[in-house]
């Protein structure tokens, strides 16, 4: 941005200089600190003009009503601070008017592939001010002009991100997220949610590994007993010699784990990927996505949706801006003919409206389209993208009336795989419907003919013999894991994503050279790449803390303890062993199989003579033989996995 007589036209950034400067004014202007009642209050927000205002007051009520009136208290920022600014009382008192320059610097830090720049940005106040020691009223400082000199581009570090619904959390042991390549742990305390860098400051352990202890209300690294309060600070070293060790160990900031500050909004857990006062104070008044919006009723008693996709940030956002991808890879097709049902499916419309506004500024952009099938071709339905993670859509009809809403919500973990969030809210049948649906044949009644009575005996078991006494919790698990739908729409969606990111690796990935988008429908892809290219390094996500494609890759906890590539490979008796229980299982599928049949035809031989027998022994034979089936893939999983077999594949380390 060229140098310009512009001050901060968006509200939440002059709110954040307001605080900053109150903090660096103080520290440079000895007149405005000779007496301990004189503070700087905020900065009043204008159109094209702002006044820094200096009232009397104490520090001490700045930082405590600041404290107050934010989860991210500016007392954070003032009890790290204030000590420093009677030290930086250096500056020329002044009892009688004079002009002055006041000079604000802040540093916007971000991060490309393998170095860690910084840009700084430099703003220049002019005033003509009176700072007197004993003044008692109010003064204005005239802020006239703001020169910078950086180009504006989007800070991908100063933001918040979504990293779970709170539903989805453990409340009595700590999560493990990731954020633009930073590895966090998050944990529920007695007074909400903590956010921590998950490396214990002793031997670097990741504190995901530990546990919660209830009683102190502390996160215990599992390597040597660490303890840390919500804050990151260490309470507790076990061993220590003894007491005095002990409180002088804890006392000191490297025995501290940096904290993050996070939030619960709309059922979402946000997490702002910086450390230190100043970002605790930027997270404050800085709104996360789901702020900017009303809140969507969503299905399932409010249920936000969430996959981790093996896709990178930039396929995965693109494929949202591009609906009309649904009528293809998502449409229904003839089992037999192998093209797109014409039964099954509302027919398509190609897109004739699609337009982007609202595209020239580093918050994000517009985009405003038309219908692309028969039951939504009169819709009018705006995107907006709120970056670099939100993706609100509004649907109307041609009468104006809410036809669907749908938000969805990303965050790029590590190269290669995003988070994504989905809610939707429905307002018309045919916003469901308009995909069209599957015909209930024959085949599928007579199915559910059986598939009924058995479903519902399963339901009433698990209502009420389930063994964790949460039949709700296990219906939902099972919503989840055991349903097809979900499943492979996202399959879809992920194996022509990944297509789409590996192959434009081989092209260099420059999007405008690898990609011809000649129809309407395009704009929104081509929307979305080009406020990369003007507001980001390079057109992608910059990884934060060394976390690009060359550092060190994340291997998964069943990667970790797999068993199979570790030892049963290279050794030959192990080898053997696995070999001989394949077999052995075969055989038993053999016997049960051949008993079974056995039974049944003995059984109507049986009834005819009254001798029942020799089908209730063959048939009992069979069950054991399928009996020990299962034992010996119980055998033959463990030298394959530590995962268990069955229920959640999470290995047991304790």
């Amino acid at each position: 941005m060229s140098s310009q007589k512009i001050f901060l036209h968006r509200r939440r950034d002059s709110e954040i200089l307001s605080l900053l400067s109150q903090t660096r004014l103080m520290r440079t202007t000895n007149a405005a600190f000779s007496q301990p009642n004189t503070m700087l209050s905020t900065i009043n927000n204008a159109s094209s003009t702002a006044r820094i205002t200096t009232r009397t007051s104490s520090t001490s009520s700045f930082c405590s009503s600041s404290s107050s009136s934010s989860p991210f208290s500016a007392s954070r920022f003032c009890n790290n601070n204030t000590k420093n600014f009677n030290a930086h009382n250096d500056a020329t008192s002044s009892s009688s008017s004079s002009s002055t320059k006041v000079f604000l610097k802040t540093k916007i830090y971000t991060n490309s592939r393998h170095n860690q720049q910084s840009r700084n940005r430099r703003f220049v106040v002019n005033s003509s001010s009176s700072f007197s020691t004993n003044s008692a009223t109010a003064t204005d400082v005239d802020v006239s002009t703001v020169t910078t000199t950086s180009n504006d581009k989007f800070n991908w570090q100063k933001n918040w991100y979504p990293t779970s619904p709170v539903s989805f959390l453990e409340t009595d042991a700590p999560n493990a997220i990731k954020i633009l390549g930073l590895e966090m742990v998050v944990w529920k305390t007695k007074n909400g949610w903590s956010c921590l860098e998950d490396s214990c400051p002793h031997r670097r352990a990741p504190l995901s590994l530990g546990f919660i202890d209830s009683n102190k209300d502390a996160l215990v690294c599992r390597y040597h007993g660490w303890e840390f309060a919500k804050d990151g600070k260490c309470v507790d070293i076990p061993m220590s010699i003894d007491e005095n060790a002990n409180a002088t160990a804890c006392n000191s900031k490297k025995s501290c784990a940096s904290e993050y500050p996070c939030k619960v909004h709309a059922g979402v857990l946000w997490v702002w990927p910086e450390t230190g006062a100043d970002a605790f104070l930027e997270a404050s008044v800085k709104k996360c996505a789901t702020e900017n919006f009303s809140e969507l009723q969503g299905a399932g008693d409010n249920e936000w949706g969430m996959v981790e996709l093996p896709v990178g940030y930039n396929p995965a956002l693109e494929n949202q801006f591009d609906p009309s991808h649904a009528e293809w890879l998502h449409a229904r097709y003839d089992a037999e003919s192998n093209i797109r049902s014409v039964s099954e499916m509302a027919d398509f419309v190609p897109m004739t409206k699609f337009e982007s506004f609202d595209d020239d500024t580093t918050e994000g952009f517009k985009v405003r389209h038309g219908g692309y099938n028969a039951a939504n071709s009169n819709i009018d339905a705006t995107r907006v993208f709120t970056a670099p993670c939100s993706s609100r859509s509004e649907y109307l009809d041609d009468k104006g009336k809410p036809y669907l809403s749908a938000h969805i919500l990303y965050t790029p973990t590590e190269p290669n795989r995003t988070l994504m969030f989905t809610k939707f809210q429905a307002y018309q049948f045919t916003a469901v419907q308009g995909a069209g649906t599957r015909k209930v044949s024959v085949a599928d009644k007579i199915e559910n003919l059986f598939t009924t009575p058995v479903r519902n005996l399963f339901n009433l078991y698990i209502q009420n013999f389930n063994t964790i006494g949460d039949a709700r919790l296990i219906f939902t698990g099972l919503q989840h894991g055991a349903g097809n739908a979900a499943y492979t729409l996202g399959n879809q969606d992920i194996r022509a994503m990944h297509g789409v990111e590996k192959d434009m690796k081989k092209r260099g990935g420059k999007w405008n050279k690898a990609y011809y988008l000649p129809t309407v429908a395009d704009k929104g892809v081509s929307a979305f790449r080009t406020w990369m290219d003007n507001f980001t390094e390079n057109g992608n996500v910059e990884w934060l803390d060394g976390s690009a494609v060359d550092a060190t890759p994340t291997v998964s906890e069943e990667e970790q303890t797999e068993r199979y590539h570790r030892h049963t490979k290279h050794c030959r008796a192990c080898k053997a062993a696995l070999n001989e229980l394949g077999i052995l299982e075969e055989r038993l599928l053999l016997a049960s199989k051949v008993l079974l049949a056995t039974s049944l035809i003995t059984g109507f031989g049986g009834a005819l003579v009254g001798n029942e027998g020799l089908p209730v022994l063959t048939l009992s034979l069979a069950g054991l033989s399928l009996l020990g089936v299962e034992e010996v893939r119980d055998m033959q999983h463990e030298f394959v996995s530590s995962t268990p077999r069955r229920g959640v594949p999470k290995p047991k380390l304790w």
